[in-house]
């Protein structure tokens, strides 16, 4: 069996989170980190409930670009959201990934906030 790349193990944890089913968490450390707009977590019981937070409200996701160097996968995407006040926003969105030996540990995301703090109010 041949080791996964930074990026095909990021690649598993989207698909994963696309469909519903929960073997993206076993692909996240026990101290991973994410750094966002929004959010700052640390630790995969804080990671995961972010996510259930998040993706409910995700109604599409058009990937636009993918690369990977090393340890590190970027991911650049389209993502239309539902919003608490029954609208939808057009978050373009850009995502870096620290990957060692098959497992995410670091995520950082780059999206311009501004239209997502005025339908939640964050």
């Amino acid at each position: 069996m041949s080791k996964k790349t930074a990026l095909q193990t990021v690649q598993s944890f989207q698909m994963s989170m696309g469909t519903g089913t929960n073997e993206w968490m076993d692909l996240v450390s026990e101290n991973i980190t994410f750094k966002g707009p929004a959010a700052d977590v640390k630790g995969k019981k804080d990671f995961i409930e972010l996510n259930k937070g998040f993706f409910p409200m995700v109604r599409g996701y058009e990937p636009i670009n993918a690369f990977e160097q090393g340890n590190y996968a970027c991911l650049e995407g389209k993502f239309e959201v539902a919003t608490p006040k029954g609208n939808e926003i057009v978050l373009l969105m850009a995502e870096i990934y620290t990957v060692e030996n098959g497992i995410i540990q670091g995520v950082r995301v780059y999206y311009d906030a501004e239209e997502f703090r005025k339908e939640f109010g964050s």
